[in-house]
């Protein structure tokens, strides 16, 4: 990947070329972002800028000799690899390593550099689990990075989403992040860094990216999938920036087609004064798992807001997705104003309570007599 290659962000870009060529590159570096903003290829093109022979200064590593090939491609023998895993997935291991799935790690690179969270959990077959870093996969960072440089020259540890550590591996990676071996580089991308252990967090150089505009990335949306320039203007928007949960959109892996089919029985049962088919409808959310059902809590409240802004007249700048605009329509009828806010109150509870490990069924019992009494009786 070469700088030139990676969506939005030139002046960051541009900064990370002279942090190299002044020779000031931290042996540290955590890349911050939002899922699908693009750290993991931005941090591929610092790597291979870094490693390049061949690179023109100030510009971009040359992209064809043989260290840049391999270090497109996630082969090459300097670069090291962790990401969070979990002992469900389709290994049958007690204790799955990053490494035993470094196949999948590399397609799914391949086919789309700027993949989700869920995206990697999908492939890797955990996609009802929350995926962690353990210690035994600290302990092959350590062994990985014990190995003397294979070319001679510098070595790379990339850890994608190092808020999946347990304590436990943070605290035993902690000593080489400190005092880390000659030319030895710790590259970290996070969604979250103040999950991270602040000892770790203060000795790396942050590196913080910024949404993709929309100029650049709808055109980027109208190319990849063929989508019309004015639905990749919808998407790019919609995204928030993120290339990565706009292609999601588009390709139909996206929160509305997994989650508004749940949400529309939900509200039509609200609606239709039925609350036995109302909790009976919960057992396609409990069927989620915790983490999915955090990200319809999420789909919901953004859904319940589009909703409302078409209701007050705003539907032109409530970017309405097209699987979303019939139920947009309908519900911004049938819901009065009085709903909408302590809707919200109560999906993002939901949401929270998930998170703390409060028992789902519990949850969303709680949660759907809340919709039910709000809409029927006006509490």
């Amino acid at each position: 990947m070469q700088f030139k290659e990676v969506l939005g962000n030139g002046e960051l870009k541009s900064r990370l070329i002279n942090m190299v060529d002044s020779g000031r590159t931290g042996h540290s570096l955590m890349f911050v972002e939002k899922d699908g903003y693009g750290a993991l290829p931005l941090a591929m093109a610092l790597i291979q800028y870094m490693m390049c022979r061949n690179r023109k200064a100030g510009e971009d590593s040359c992209g064809i000799c043989p260290s840049c090939r391999r270090i497109s491609e996630m082969m090459h023998p300097d670069l090291h690899f962790a990401f969070p895993v979990n002992s469900a997935s389709k290994s049958g291991s007690g204790k799955p390593l990053s490494g035993a799935f470094m196949q999948d790690w590399r397609e799914l690179y391949k086919t789309d550099p700027y993949f989700t969270e869920p995206d990697l959990y999908e492939r890797i077959g955990i996609a009802d689990k929350v995926g962690v870093i353990s210690v035994a996969e600290a302990k092959e960072i350590l062994d990985s990075l014990s190995l003397k440089s294979y070319e001679g020259y510098s070595k790379f540890m990339l850890v994608w989403l190092p808020e999946r550590m347990n304590a436990e591996a943070a605290n035993r990676l902690l000593k080489i992040v400190e005092e880390p071996s000659p030319d030895t580089y710790f590259i970290f991308v996070t969604h979250a860094p103040e999950r991270i252990i602040s000892t770790i967090r203060s000795r790396s150089q942050m590196i913080r990216l910024y949404p993709v505009s929309q100029g650049e990335l709808a055109p980027f949306l109208s190319v990849r999938t063929g989508v019309p320039a004015d639905e990749a203007v919808l998407y790019a928007r919609t995204s928030g920036g993120s290339p990565g949960l706009a292609l999601n959109m588009i390709q139909g892996s996206s929160a509305s087609e997994a989650y508004l089919p749940l949400l529309t029985s939900m509200l039509e049962s609200v609606v239709g004064k039925d609350l036995p088919a109302l909790l009976e409808g919960n057992d396609a959310v409990l069927a989620l798992g915790r983490e999915r059902q955090k990200d319809f809590c999420l789909y919901s409240e953004a859904f319940l807001r589009k909703a409302m802004m078409h209701r007050r007249g705003l539907g032109s700048i409530a970017d309405v997705l097209p699987s979303e605009k019939d139920a947009v329509m309908r519900f911004s009828s049938a819901l009065p104003d009085s709903f909408y806010e302590k809707a919200f109150a109560a999906f993002e509870g939901a949401r929270t309570a998930v998170e703390s490990n409060v028992n789902a069924k519990m949850v969303f019992c709680n949660l759907v007599n809340v919709l039910f009494a709000l809409y029927n009786f006006r509490v």
